[in-house]
């Protein structure tokens, strides 16, 4: 009897090589939909060329060590920030360090720092986190405050030169004064001097409303706590020799 060809069309798959009937996914792609789920490589495809390496450029805040005390999170971020503290003491807001962190809001912000404060005061600790105005600030404990007055008093001491005391003068009584103006006026301080004023907070660098004006110098409140005065109304006439 002679053999009958078989069909040269292959079967339709059968068993777990079979795709479902419902039309979901087949044993193939449920594989490849876990891998990338949990973060493995397609074990259908090919590993790379062994020449080629692939470097994940961002920074991973996350690792920090061994350590899991001084690992990166958001209360320690926070802690972080609040120990840098933003300039004249003002508190940080909760929006101002959410909008620094991915995926962290302001209510959150607000419980990291009363947990904070929660752990300072547990360990014993001489500084607190406290409630200020719209924000939150890292100050000490009022039975500490004193020792921070002490050294606050003496910092407060400042030795000047005759070339700040001459430009601080020409600021004070003409503000605000660009930088060529104060040539004009006759002051002949060195940029690094005014530089070091500026960094010792006596005087500021503000841009004028004007678009087109150029930055001018203008003494700051610090500068009238060095020198005892309520405002600069209280500055003496400025060819009046001093009493």
């Amino acid at each position: 009897m002679p053999r009958r060809d078989r069909n040269p069309e292959s079967p339709p798959a059968a068993g777990f090589t079979a795709p479902p009937d419902d039309g979901g996914l087949s044993i193939d792609r449920l594989a490849q939909a876990f891998a990338a789920m949990m973060g493995q490589p397609d074990p259908a495809t090919p590993p790379p060329p062994a020449d080629v390496v692939e470097v994940d450029a961002s920074p991973d805040l996350d690792d920090a060590g061994d350590d899991a005390a001084c690992r990166v999170s958001p209360v320690s971020i926070l802690e972080a920030l609040l120990f840098v503290g933003l300039p004249g003491g003002k508190p940080l807001s909760s929006s101002m360090v959410a909008g620094l962190m991915r995926g962290v809001r302001p209510p959150e912000i607000d419980a990291l720092a009363a947990e904070l404060g929660r752990r300072y005061e547990a360990d014993n600790c001489p500084y607190e986190v406290a409630s200020q105005g719209d924000g939150w600030v890292l100050r000490l404990r009022p039975e500490f405050a004193r020792f921070g007055a002490v050294l606050e008093r003496r910092t407060r001491q400042v030795r000047l030169d005759a070339e700040s005391l001459d430009a601080l003068a020409l600021v004070a009584w003409n503000q605000p004064v660009p930088r060529d103006r104060l040539v004009e006026l006759g002051c002949d301080a060195r940029p690094a001097t005014l530089r070091a004023l500026v960094r010792r907070g006596l005087l500021a660098l503000e841009q004028p409303a004007e678009a087109d004006a150029p930055p001018a110098y203008v003494t700051t409140p610090k500068f009238l706590q060095v020198f005892k005065l309520e405002s600069l109304a209280d500055l003496p006439p400025p060819h009046e020799p001093p009493g």
